[in-house]
């Protein structure tokens, strides 16, 4: 299995590829193939992938791989193979069956780097084999020692000359690691990963990541919410009702100013802005090592919603949330202290988000699944290396949120302007969250107003998401008695300017039987306590 060269020649060869390749690839952008479940290798005390991701310098005709695993690699010993179907379609092409966890990938090429690290850098079995080598235990016989191999924080980096392994453009593949005796964890476990060089970088669905970021920290400079201070708060009309406001991630700024508008006469609002959304500065973000499944963002609205509640003597008001992060601190406080609120109106809302179980992938993830999912998986290796561009083309689309177009995209830009730590943040939380015990136990009514779209819109299957996200995904609660469903018609996720009449009838109903008509009597004009000036 193993040829040797001498030495002399092998610290020639080695100088030159460092000549040869340039050594920026950690300072690239990656895209990324594939992911994979923590915990699912042979060894759980070897290596265990997390994401396949691969760079492509055209000019040079240079292919790098990057195995980022779950933990640090063991740096000084360690297994790579990179199983890759260059004739995919070709039946007459020799091919050798993969021997992990897809047992029906086929493959006709081996990139190995099975190595111990030594004075003169990483040595052992380096190279690429074709089908009749692999079958004769010889994984270098096309090439050996034509690889570029480092270790970078959790990331194994391998490069290559893209015509050392294949002369075309297309190849699908699968990757493995473990020691430099045995393979431990494949990925992708199911099927393989596709990787075509020469397509062009698509506006949707882009995967890039850029290591060299840190989207989990604010940037030197920024300005936070001290923790002692209020969120932005701003009070309008004189009604009987009171109404707290929350817009959300995904709302814009705008989303409660034509009901306030249309209502004024019948409900006293006060409109709560989560921290670092449209333009307000946000708390500080936790230390990187905090769990997500202590919902440290949340917790502390929750803190603000109560706080303003018995500082303004309101009894018990109607929540009224645009999507999270107010949505999951409004329903904290209906299962934690009923006794504060008179009920919740959820407005385009998810209640949550359906995560495979890393041991089912048919079941849905337990709550501590989730946390996990979202700490070591989405948090670590993806969201803080993501570009603006890959969140920007993974995001909602312009015309979810509103019928009329032109606004729909204004809205749009208005809400990806929020930092992207911001966005991050109250969207990790929420992924990190599974509320579904408190909804079905919930003893506080709660109104839940869901974009009915159109015929039209889900005609599209792209759009067959919002149809889950925002509908079906309320079914399931649908029979606690305090919980009504209301899909609006026509309305997309902007429901009170698509649909405001039947938005507007639907919260008087509610309101009149879930809150009290006596409220705390002020002057309209008069600065809340809080220390915000009250707007009218």
């Amino acid at each position: 299995m193993r040829r040797g060269i001498n030495l002399a020649a092998e610290i020639l060869l080695f100088a030159a590829l460092i000549v040869f390749m340039p050594g920026t690839a950690s300072a690239q952008i990656w895209t990324v193939l594939a992911f994979d479940f923590k915990g699912d290798g042979r060894d759980p005390a070897q290596a265990d992938a997390a994401q396949l991701s691969y760079r492509y310098d055209k000019p040079q005709d240079l292919l790098w791989f990057r195995l980022t695993l779950y933990d640090k690699p063991a740096e000084e010993a360690f297994g790579v193979s990179i199983a890759v179907n260059t004739a995919a379609g070709d039946d007459s092409a020799t091919k050798v069956d993969w021997w992990g966890a897809n047992k029906g990938f086929k493959f006709d090429k081996l990139v190995t780097a099975w190595v111990r690290k030594g004075q003169d850098g990483y040595q052992g079995d380096i190279g690429i084999a074709d089908a009749a080598g692999i079958k004769a235990r010889n994984l270098t016989n096309l090439h050996q020692n034509n690889l570029q191999i480092r270790v970078e924080g959790d990331s194994i980096l391998i490069g290559m000359k893209r015509t050392d392994l294949t002369d075309k453009m297309k190849m699908n593949l699968v990757a493995a690691v473990g020691s430099n005796r045995e393979w431990n964890d494949d990925i992708p476990n199911v099927g393989s990963a596709t990787l075509d060089l020469a397509a062009p970088r698509p506006a949707r669905g882009l995967r890039e990541l850029d290591v060299r970021r840190n989207n989990l920290q604010f940037p030197p400079g920024y300005k936070t919410l001290p923790e002692d201070q209020a969120p932005a708060i701003a009070r309008k009309g004189h009604g009987r009702h009171a109404l707290i406001l929350i817009p959300g991630v995904y709302s814009g700024a705008q989303a409660f100013d034509g009901f306030m508008e249309r209502t004024q006469s019948q409900y006293s609002f006060y409109l709560v802005t989560p921290p670092g959304l449209n333009q307000t500065a946000a708390r500080p973000l936790p230390s990187e090592t905090t769990s997500y499944g202590e919902f440290p963002w949340i917790r502390r609205l929750e803190r603000d919603l109560l706080d303003l509640i018995h500082k303004e003597k309101l009894r018990k008001p109607v929540l009224v949330v645009h999507g999270f992060p107010g949505s999951l601190a409004a329903e904290e406080i209906a299962a934690q202290h009923p006794e504060a609120v008179g009920g919740i109106i959820e407005i385009a809302a998810m209640p949550v988000q359906f995560f495979p179980s890393p041991r089912d992938a048919k079941k849905p993830a337990t709550p501590d699944e989730r946390i996990e999912l979202v700490n070591v998986g989405w948090a670590q290796k993806w969201f803080k290396y993501v570009t603006p561009e890959t969140w920007d083309s993974n995001n909602y689309v312009a015309r979810m949120f509103t019928n009329d177009l032109e606004r729909a995209e204004r809205v749009r830009q208005q809400v990806e302007a929020a930092p992207l730590e911001v966005k991050i943040r109250y969207l990790a939380e929420f992924m990190a969250s599974d509320h579904s015990a408190i909804l079905t136990h919930l003893e506080v009514p709660l109104l839940a107003l869901r974009p009915g779209f159109n015929d039209q819109f889900f005609a599209d299957p792209a759009n067959s998401f919002y149809k889950v996200g925002f509908q079906t995904s309320w079914e399931a609660f649908a029979g606690n008695s305090r919980i009504q469903l209301l899909t609006v018609p026509d309305a997309r996720a902007l429901i009170l300017d698509d649909q405001p009449k039947l938005a507007d009838e639907a919260i008087a109903r509610f309101v009149e039987k879930a809150a009290p008509h006596e409220m705390t009597r002020r002057s309209r004009w008069a600065p809340l306590s809080l220390g915000f000036a009250a707007k009218d």
